[in-house]
């Protein structure tokens, strides 16, 4: 076993899963159904992410707002992929870089992202732009799919994100602190206001104060949790609608 990464098994017949703990002990489960894999619990990364001379800084740490915790991404796209999905999901664990899964087929794939909600869903994250994907990574993915399929997770694989999307995240992103959470008065109020006055540019002027955009880290903030929705591939203005969580 390299101490950078997991080592690459011979295949057995059946899908496996290979993963560490925090003493980076190898575990093993083969991944027949849910139950199989009720023990798979990466606590660090199986693959450790080369630096070379010359490389890109696309490398470094996202801030998991779910986790309260630092999230190693290894291009822009998984930095993005990691914001996305930190606000559409309540985030309660996340590894990068999470286990080894090898197919029966005889191949074998690490894949981005392991990430587990606080509904009890396990989500299988691949990040990978469509125009440098080639036939193999397609049936790698394939294969991916079909396992956590098999064993009841989720498996999402993020091959394009707008330019649009990324603006609307960074802009709700810089509010996704709990100190710019609102107290339980002003966020009813903020909800009922939203319900009043469905664009932006109506809610921000029924919010206006002496103090100019005293209520808008707050309202951000409900956005960034999906307390207040909007379509976020299309460009935010102050005639974006709004529609306030029943």
């Amino acid at each position: 076993m390299s101490r950078k990464s997991i080592s690459r098994t011979p295949s057995t017949g059946h899908d496996r899963v290979e993963w560490f703990d925090t003493k980076r002990r190898v575990h093993s489960a083969r991944a027949d159904d849910a139950a199989s894999v009720a023990d798979v619990r990466p606590e660090d990364m199986a693959r450790r992410p080369g630096k070379w001379f010359g490389q890109d800084s696309s490398q470094g740490h996202y801030w998991c707002a779910g986790t309260q915790t630092s999230v190693w991404h290894e291009s822009r796209m998984e930095f993005v992929s990691m914001m996305l999905f930190d606000h559409l999901f309540d985030i309660v664990a996340v590894v990068a870089q999470p286990m080894l899964l090898t197919f029966a087929a005889g191949r074998h794939h690490t894949p981005d992202y392991l990430i587990d909600t606080a509904q009890g869903e396990r989500i299988v994250l691949d990040v990978h732009a469509d125009d440098m994907t080639t036939e193999q990574d397609v049936e790698l993915f394939e294969l991916t799919r079909v396992l956590c399929e098999r064993v009841g997770w989720r498996y999402e694989l993020m091959d394009r994100i707008s330019q649009v999307t990324h603006w609307n995240l960074e802009m709700m992103a810089r509010y996704n602190h709990a100190r710019y959470a609102p107290d339980d008065i002003t966020r009813a109020r903020i909800l009922k206001l939203t319900r009043t006055n469905p664009t932006f540019g109506e809610l921000r002027r029924a919010l206006a104060t002496p103090r100019p955009g005293e209520h808008l880290p707050a309202v951000f903030h409900l956005m960034w949790n999906r307390a207040i929705r909007f379509e976020l591939e299309r460009p935010f203005t102050d005639r974006t609608r709004l529609h306030a969580a029943a």
